[in-house]
């Protein structure tokens, strides 16, 4: 009976991801061919279609799932992206990256029988960008950031043993190092190497990850007739800036009360003050002070009842180095920084902050990041705004 609920479960996910895919492509040609219509010869979209393929290993933190991890994973994923021809002067200053959306649906664990963890499906968005071009050859950067959906998760009466995954919603994340090789005019063979993540950030706990170190072969097809060559246009001169940039977030975490399967939602908080230094067209350095706050470190100040600890022992004081990547609107942001105030070293000492902003006016942001703990652990999710002004 166990044999035949797993099998109709992996066909219903297989044919989802199917039908999916069937959506996606006729999306994609449908834009194809209504911005062939409609643009000119140097303004003309360069769609194109990507299928990858994905294998690895596991880099398991997990003590009861190790024969489950022991296996490689595999997983496929499509995407439907442009590739940017310099018609804005961002383009030309990211050497002509590509952009996209994508789907990624992996079988985490060989077994069929598996009822433990589970296959993600994920959708993303993609910004892949080049390093270096010779002729045929481009050495590129891929990102991409989404949700991934997964069914099966921990529970403490019948899923007790996953201890990586408490939450159907996770954050999906990789980041790819890969060589692409020009086969045709349309056409692209890509070979790379790097990482895929699936995390909550603690929103809920157990929560582990699961980090998947791999492979990438894939091809891509481009939906329109190329272009000769990409726009140059003269870059406007730049000047350098300096800036103040405020920024508050709020977030929320779990945590198991001790001994037993009881679990407690807590508040975090998160303030920076930083000095900004933009000194080209898209790289900006910072420095800061940060103010956090964590509600759940009541449970973890020694020697002090949980309902005695104050408010001040649940916070932090730190500073922090940080740099930004400016793409058009958006900015890739990441910190390391270290508390030089706190009542407890259960969160270590160092921290990273890592995640991005988008511009909603020219001085008011949108923060989305995660905030790590003893280096590179997830502590919680920042959602918050960021506020920049200039002052040179």
């Amino acid at each position: 009976m166990l044999r035949k609920k797993v099998l109709g479960t992996c066909l219903e996910s297989k044919f989802c991801m199917r039908r999916a895919a069937y959506i996606l492509v006729f999306l994609c040609s449908s834009v194809a061919v209504s911005s062939q219509d409609q643009a000119s010869e140097s303004t003309r979209r360069q769609p194109y279609l990507q299928l990858n393929y994905h294998s690895g290993i596991f880099w398991n933190r997990s003590d009861y799932l190790r024969d489950a991890f022991d296996e490689p994973y595999r997983a496929l994923e499509l995407r439907f992206g442009f590739q940017s021809t310099g018609t804005e002067i961002w383009q030309q200053y990211n050497k002509y990256p590509r952009y996209g959306l994508g789907m990624h649906y992996s079988d985490l664990v060989k077994d069929p029988a598996d009822t433990l963890i589970g296959n993600p499906f994920s959708l993303f968005m993609f910004y892949s960008a080049p390093w270096a071009r010779w002729e045929r050859f481009t050495l590129a950067v891929d990102v991409s950031v989404g949700l991934s959906y997964m069914d099966r998760i921990h529970d403490p009466v019948t899923n007790p043993f996953n201890d990586v995954v408490a939450s159907h919603l996770n954050l999906y994340f990789d980041l790819n190092l890969n060589m692409a090789y020009r086969i045709s005019k349309r056409m692209n063979m890509y070979a790379g190497y790097g990482l895929t993540h699936y995390s909550n950030g603690r929103i809920h706990q157990p929560q582990k990850g699961i980090n998947n170190w791999g492979w990438t072969a894939g091809l891509s097809y481009l939906l329109a007739e190329p272009l000769e060559s990409f726009i140059y246009q003269e870059p406007p001169e730049f000047s350098s800036s300096d800036w103040i940039q405020l920024m508050y977030s709020v977030g929320v975490v779990e945590e198991i009360i001790y001994g037993t399967a009881d679990k407690v939602s807590y508040f975090t908080s998160s303030f920076t003050a930083d000095y900004a230094y933009q000194f080209s067209p898209k790289m900006v350095v910072t420095v800061g002070m940060d103010v956090m706050y964590d509600a759940s470190l009541a449970l973890a100040i020694p020697g002090i009842p949980k309902d005695e600890v104050s408010t001040w022992q649940k916070s932090y004081l730190a500073s922090h180095m940080g740099v930004q990547y400016i793409i058009h609107r958006f900015r890739f942001l990441f910190n390391l920084g270290t508390y030089f105030r706190q009542s407890s070293a259960d969160r270590g000492f160092a921290f990273a902050r890592a995640g991005g902003r988008l511009e909603i006016t020219d001085h008011l942001s949108g923060h989305l990041c995660i905030k790590t703990k003893q280096g590179i652990r997830s502590d919680w999710i920042e959602w918050g705004a960021a506020y920049s002004l200039k002052v040179r």
